[in-house]
């Protein structure tokens, strides 16, 4: 297994067919506003009819349970038993879950209705692809035992964290139901934004994160169509699209139901 990136999270891009002129699917917005697992969406302005449309999901990240006993350690003056901290990341583990079964259907409605057929992923650069599509491939041969013996048990849960930690589009291109992932990331500008240094502390760099977004943007450029991302709500490339006077692009954010309530309860 190889790492995408920190805290393992994923951000995907779905890609439309390259041979359109132009986006014409101006009510897109309209349409992802009836779908019952979303919340709420909002749109950027364009002058004229957009070349591209870029759909974020908002996403809630997959985090390592070391990582998550770092974090909720860090947070709070309180000392956790390891009976509190696996507790608390079972239940972490059924919101990234519940956040992801929204975003499958989100995508479903975009692969059925828009033909959207390849994803571009958060994390994923030309020098980790081939690790990448080799684990894709592994979890696509991996048969889940149907027992309920100790052994069992134990390979589906690691099956089902293995699946949580690759992604909602990831899980799409598992079962096929997408052909193939592409990198998002500049590799360089991707490393210098990890906030975590060798030390094992979070510095976040606003400056470098900027730049990794700018070379998403970029990618997300190439060619034209609908094209969707996953990633954080935290997030936000309106500001890039703006900086690099970028105007035939419409950006849309969509927030599903169960994001909104993990993002209320932590309110």
């Amino acid at each position: 297994m190889f790492k995408l990136a920190h805290c393992a999270s994923i951000i995907l891009c779905l890609h439309f067919a390259d041979s359109l002129a132009f986006c014409d699917d101006s009510d897109l917005p309209t349409q992802l506003r009836k779908l019952p697992s979303v919340h709420s969406v909002t749109s950027t302005p364009t002058k004229s009819k957009p070349k591209q449309i870029i759909i974020h999901l908002l996403n809630w990240h997959f985090v390592s349970k070391e990582d998550f006993a770092a974090d909720l350690s860090d947070s709070s003056d309180n000392e956790f038993s390891e009976t509190e901290i696996n507790k608390r990341y079972l239940e972490f583990l059924n919101d990234v879950e519940a956040v992801q079964k929204e975003q499958r259907q989100i995508l479903r409605f975009l692969i059925k209705k828009h033909e959207v057929r390849s994803v571009y992923m958060e994390g994923l650069t030309e020098k980790n692809l081939k690790a990448f599509n080799s684990f894709i491939k592994t979890l696509r041969e991996f048969e889940v035992p149907e027992g309920d013996g100790a052994f069992d048990l134990f390979l589906k849960e690691q099956y089902r964290r293995d699946c949580i930690q690759m992604g909602a589009a990831a899980q799409l291109l598992i079962s096929n139901e997408i052909k193939t992932a592409l990198p998002l990331e500049n590799a360089e500008a991707f490393e210098a934004a990890n906030p975590v240094g060798k030390d094992g502390k979070v510095r976040f760099v606003e400056a470098a994160e900027e730049k990794r977004e700018d070379g998403m943007v970029k990618n997300l450029l190439k060619g034209q169509g609908i094209k969707v991302i996953v990633i954080g709500g935290g997030h936000d490339l309106s500001d890039n699209l703006k900086r690099m006077k970028v105007d035939s692009v419409q950006y849309v954010r969509v927030s599903g139901k169960q994001y909104e309530r993990i993002v209320n309860d932590m309110d």
